[in-house]
């Protein structure tokens, strides 16, 4: 098409506009041109087809790569977020925010429109878990469904170790029952775990970790162990310290894995108060949900496993992932 400005002039405008991020006031100034041109010349740069806008729906899938997934890891369902946002607090507030979406459609599957038996759903802590159950919102209840803390609790201050009142709070917008754990996650020793283990507060959990329907859990990465003002869940750097020489790249509910997906079994899972592993092998469906560059090789340890069946994840940390594994 014929245009009324010079290909290069308005290439040049579009890249100082779109890709430097310059005002329009000051790319006439640069230039020095008027700044009605430089809107004039903006204008014709879209129509020529020099610049072409997109805007990527977060809300929507990608669906090709997340098909690429589920035949790649062995997965029942994943949702790829169509984003480019970066920030990890963000990203994790979208990706939880559109995990409730696939929750509320999976738990109508499963439960359908009528009333149904006992189900139990398991639920980890963390800033994801914590930031999936804030954005959740009640459409109906679910009476029968039972919410059960997959590990014990936790001496650190931040909303999103205190799993007895994530799960107190899920239980409350789902209209469920909710079960508590009244013991550390991490014990002093195998013997005293074995003490909360045979207590009878924890006889209902042991019997619905051994029954689980649903899993919903983050992906961990190791902490920066340089960084001791980090606030971690087991509080003492010396447990990560061991994990990480024995190859551990991430966990799910506390339990860690290597590169290749082998779960790490020593001393310290021994004291580890949660869900074992054989029972979440047992378990109908694990959810995951997980967004971050940071985490792209705790993710692809964690699928892994083959203990995932549903998985949401960024785009850009999905691609990051792919090429981890090849």
């Amino acid at each position: 098409m014929e245009t009324r400005f010079d290909i290069s002039m308005m290439v040049k405008v579009a890249q100082m506009y779109y890709e430097s991020g310059m005002k329009q006031e000051e790319i006439a100034k640069t230039l020095q041109i008027s700044r009605s041109l430089i809107s004039m010349i903006l204008t014709e740069a879209k129509d020529a087809g020099i610049v072409e806008i997109r805007v990527r729906n977060p809300l929507h899938n990608n669906e090709v790569l997340a098909r690429e997934f589920q035949e790649r890891f062995k997965l029942k369902e994943c949702l790829i977020l169509q984003t480019a946002i970066q920030d990890s607090n963000n990203l994790r507030k979208l990706a939880a925010q559109r995990a409730v979406n696939v929750f509320k459609q999976e738990i109508e599957k499963q439960l359908g429109m009528g009333v149904a038996s006992q189900y139990n759903i398991g639920i980890a802590w963390g800033r994801t878990c914590y930031e999936f159950v804030s954005a959740y919102k009640s459409d109906r209840p679910f009476p029968n469904v039972n919410i059960v803390p997959l590990i014990g609790g936790s001496n650190q201050n931040a909303s999103y170790f205190q799993l007895n009142e994530i799960v107190r709070q899920f239980a409350k917008k789902i209209k469920g029952t909710p079960y508590f754990i009244h013991a550390p996650g991490i014990t002093s020793s195998a013997e005293e775990k074995l003490l909360f283990i045979q207590s009878q507060s924890m006889q209902p959990i042991l019997e619905r970790w051994m029954n689980m329907d649903m899993v919903i859990s983050g992906i961990g990465t190791l902490p920066d162990l340089n960084n001791s003002d980090r606030e971690t869940y087991m509080g003492e750097f010396e447990i990560y310290k061991q994990y990480e020489k024995k190859g551990a790249i991430g966990d799910i509910c506390a339990r860690y894995f290597d590169i290749n997906g082998e779960f790490i079994e020593d001393s310290v899972h021994d004291k580890i108060l949660g869900i074992s592993i054989d029972d979440l092998k047992k378990t109908n469906k694990i959810f995951c949900v997980a967004s971050g560059s940071e985490k792209a090789n705790s993710i692809l340890g964690a699928l892994r496993t083959g203990i995932i069946d549903i998985l949401v994840i960024d785009e850009s940390t999905a691609n990051m992932v792919l090429k981890a594994s090849l």
